[in-house]
């Protein structure tokens, strides 16, 4: 006895069979395909040849966790209000319980004993991590070995005696070229294991805080892309070797995404291993780029090196000699072509290390021999952010706007009664003020050498000043003392 689907296709044979050759194509079955209604591939081999980043995934996948984070605040209670005027009548104790914020993040393994890095910023305040592995249900607490906010680089221990994680290899992110092809891996807004592919679009980002974070930059950008969750997550090349710790994305553009360089986090281990935390060597000096104005003025070809404008009292700067309107040119023999160049390299130099400063001075060459200190950890970031603030229109010829000091000045700005001098007011925006970064607030004190005691005797000096000249100022800001220079237009 034949089944229903046998006798379902010996009567479909026989409508077929006595169908009128006329009948609507769009009814008729293709016969040729075997009754499908659609054509079988024949061969799956690629008519075009492209490169597959499945074996690189899944190489690499294993060592690739998500990074789970509780941080407990406690919980804001108005304490003036009536409710609790009661509380207070009877002597109740009010226990109010702490807010438990979640956050989550990417880390990958680096060491078969459980080692792991990610961002500092993605286990900042952390009471409480845990990581997920890779294509698993499994989670495992971590502890912070190490973590240093100025590169924003944490080093993890994952729990327990295993000795057999699986681990990613570093690569070298110095080899890295524009253009290269790079993979992210990561998390992005939970979505575990995503992979993006993209390529290296420039190196030595130093001019974007993309995470509103201060601190030590040297980002690689790259166009893979990355979104939040992806936060400490690796950087690969095209041989599964980690390049960079993805670290921040720029929100208000599309597919601009940042990494932080592997080498500058290679350097940086061992020291987050043994103490928690890294050593940063300094000079004690405040620096800005060379206005392209001014460099012919200050002996420079063209604009490069770092702008001395302001010594911390005994630091390794005022120690060797260094003078405000000093430019920088060489650490060490290496050049400082942007003033960000100089922070870095001055940061990795070691702390006690004798090094070679090549500066101009009033046109001159000069070398200057120098011991680097170890960095306060108060003043770190200060020294890595150059501020800025708006600059409303002025007449001035320079775009300054100033008035004579007086009892009022002194009083808003802490300067001692006897301090003479003109306080900046107002800066004109686009003028040369601005751009040797003047601010209000300044209180301008020598003029070209000559002591400023009030407004009209600088803006007499500066009427006086020929065209195209370079003018020096030294001026007071928050009790410190700095150097500008600029010129008259």
């Amino acid at each position: 006895m034949l089944g229903l689907h046998t006798t379902a296709q010996a009567v479909l044979a026989v409508l077929l069979a006595t169908s009128p050759a006329s009948s609507s194509p769009s009814t008729s079955l293709p016969t040729e395909a075997g009754g499908r209604l659609w054509l079988e591939a024949a061969d799956t081999r690629a008519k075009v040849a492209m490169p597959s980043l499945a074996p690189l995934v899944r190489g690499v996948e294993p060592a690739v966790v998500s990074v789970f984070v509780e941080s407990r605040v406690g919980a804001r209670v108005d304490l003036e209000a009536p409710f609790f005027d009661l509380f207070r009548r009877f002597g109740w104790r009010l226990e109010v319980p702490d807010v438990v914020n979640k956050g989550q993040g990417t880390g990958f393994i680096i060491h078969p004993d459980g080692y792991a890095l990610t961002n500092e910023h993605v286990i900042e305040g952390a009471a409480k991590i845990q990581v997920r592995l890779s294509g698993t249900s499994e989670m495992v607490s971590a502890t912070v070995v190490g973590a240093d906010a100025a590169t924003d680089v944490a080093l993890l221990k994952l729990a327990g005696d295993r000795h057999d994680w699986p681990a990613v290899a570093l690569g070298n992110s110095d080899g890295l070229q524009v253009g290269d092809f790079v993979v992210a891996i990561g998390n992005p807004f939970g979505l575990s294991q995503s992979v993006s592919l993209g390529i290296v679009s420039a190196k030595g980002r130093r001019d974007v805080a993309p995470s509103g974070r201060s601190g030590l930059h040297d980002f690689i950008q790259t166009d893979a892309s990355i979104n939040p969750g992806n936060s400490g997550g690796p950087l690969l090349d095209m041989n599964g070797a980690v390049v960079g710790i993805n670290a921040a994305l720029n929100a208000q553009a599309q597919g601009i995404s940042f990494a932080i360089p592997i080498n500058m986090v290679k350097r940086e281990i061992p020291e987050l291993l043994r103490t928690g935390r890294v050593e940063r060597a300094w000079i004690g000096v405040s620096i800005r780029n060379v206005a392209p104005a001014i460099a012919k003025a200050l002996g420079l070809d063209r604009a490069r090196g770092a702008l001395v404008v302001q010594l911390v009292d005994g630091g390794p700067g005022a120690r060797a000699g260094l003078k405000r309107g000093d430019v920088i040119t060489t650490f060490d023999g290496k050049a400082i072509d942007d003033s960000s160049d100089l922070p870095l390299l001055a940061a990795s130099a070691g702390v006690g290390r004798r090094v070679t400063l090549g500066l101009i001075r009033d046109g001159q060459r000069k070398d200057l021999q120098l011991t680097l200190t170890a960095m306060p950890r108060a003043v770190a970031r200060e020294l890595t952010t150059t501020p800025t603030s708006p600059s409303p229109p002025v007449s001035n010829v320079l775009g300054l706007e100033l008035e004579t000091l007086n009892d009022i000045h002194r009083q808003q700005l802490g300067v001692p009664a006897t301090q003479a001098g003109a306080v900046v007011v107002g800066v004109q925006a686009d003028s040369p003020a601005a751009e040797s970064g003047l601010e209000p607030g300044d209180i301008v004190i020598t003029f070209n050498d000559v002591a400023i005691t009030d407004a009209p005797s600088c803006a007499k000096a500066i009427e006086a000043t020929p065209r195209a000249a370079l003018v020096k100022l030294l001026v007071i800001r928050e009790r410190e003392t700095l150097f500008f220079a600029l010129l008259k237009p």
